[in-house]
């Protein structure tokens, strides 16, 4: 059975790269990014590449990127989730996502063709140029506003940016964890009312 298209929720570049294995939990899990097929192509999806780049960037066959990628995923997955939880040392993870971030800016130009400016990583042929803008992206929002809204679903570790109007949301997709938590609710609650109408 083929995995089914990657959910794209996070409401941001680094927190949905932290959310690239899915189904973490359940009997579904799959890594999208497992191998570096895969990670160009998540990478395509999201923009963070050109077709003409992943084409070049194919036949390098970067296996040294997928176990970057990884070890980048987890330290996202540490740092945005230590602020989803309210828990942990933010500057001890940062000391672990820095190398990333400073390699981002290393192989960074600036392309000024936009307003506002920004760093580009389209004429690089390094394998690991997926990762580039996503440690940059994880950089801004460690120092945002945003950090605040960073929430972890309440049915799987997946994270999130919670910009609903009263900041109330709780599941990743309603129509993954959110229906799963409603057909728990009404499940427990059927075994409650069988409960109450035995005789005693």
């Amino acid at each position: 059975m083929s995995p089914r298209e990657l959910p794209v929720i996070g409401g941001h570049l680094a927190l949905d790269f932290a959310n690239t294995v899915d189904d973490p939990l359940g009997v579904g899990r799959h890594d999208h990014i497992a191998d570096y097929d895969g990670l160009l192509d998540w990478s395509l999806r999201m923009g963070v590449i050109a077709e003409d780049q992943a084409a070049i960037l194919r036949r390098r066959r970067g296996h040294s990127a997928v176990r970057k990628a990884h070890e980048l995923r987890d330290v996202l997955n540490d740092v945005f989730g230590a602020a989803a939880d309210g828990v942990g040392d933010l500057p001890a993870h940062w000391l672990r996502l820095r190398p990333f971030v400073a390699a981002a800016q290393a192989a960074a130009t600036l392309d000024t063709g936009a307003q506002p400016h920004r760093l580009s990583w389209a004429q690089s042929d390094d394998v690991t140029v997926p990762l580039h803008p996503v440690a940059h992206a994880a950089a801004g929002l460690l120092v945002s506003d945003d950090l605040r809204r960073i929430k972890r679903c309440a049915g799987c570790p997946w994270l999130f940016l919670d910009r609903s109007r009263n900041h109330s949301r709780r599941w990743c997709d309603m129509g993954d964890c959110g229906t799963v938590e409603k057909m728990q609710r009404y499940v427990d609650r059927r075994a409650k009312a069988r409960q109450r109408s035995r005789p005693r």
